[in-house]
């Protein structure tokens, strides 16, 4: 690489240069430096014209080699169907509250100091789609789910027939 191009880089450039380096997005290296993510990409963009590369990554590798530092790790993504899925369980606060309890869950330990709790496996006993007793909206299997749908809009249909007879009532008792 001609060293005068490199030279012809300004500080921020450089310095946007490094933390892309460094595996860092526009939006991250944004807050570092206290510019908008579009102004880190103009600098970059302006970098990679002086240096006539054609990507944000060969530019910040050809700056670090020039200035000698180590080779970057690679990014490496495990993609998510190789993932472990992690065990379902739902926490719910025991009788019983005090000392320290722990329980071992998907080979992981949980500590409470404060109140101790035992695991639920999801779809025991009928649920409610709101936070009480330990279980959440997601717990619920999609025939749960379909039932609260329909009880919900039974609901709203009762209670908006109950409003309009209120109005009609009134309305009668205003005529006559």
């Amino acid at each position: 690489m001609d060293g005068t191009r490199l030279e012809r880089l300004t500080e921020q450039q450089r310095t946007c240069l490094r933390l892309v380096y460094s595996h860092l997005t526009s939006k991250e290296i944004s807050p570092l430096l206290g510019i908008e993510p579009g102004s880190v990409d103009q600098h970059i963009k302006a970098a990679m014209r002086v240096l006539g590369v054609g990507d944000r990554r060969t530019a910040a590798r050809i700056l670090a080699e020039a200035e000698g530092r180590e080779p970057a790790q690679p990014l490496v993504y495990q993609p998510s169907d190789i993932a472990p899925r992690p065990e379902p369980f739902t926490f719910e606060r025991s009788i019983g509250s005090g000392a320290q309890a722990s329980y071992k869950a998907s080979g992981e330990v949980v500590r409470e100091e404060r109140q101790r709790f035992h695991l639920v496996s999801p779809g025991g006993a009928p649920t409610l789609p709101l936070p009480i007793g330990g279980t959440r909206p997601g717990d619920l299997n999609w025939l749960a789910r379909l039932a609260w749908i329909f009880g919900i809009a039974i609901g709203v249909a009762l209670a908006f027939g109950a409003l309009v007879s209120a109005v009609e009532a009134l309305a009668r008792l205003t005529r006559g």
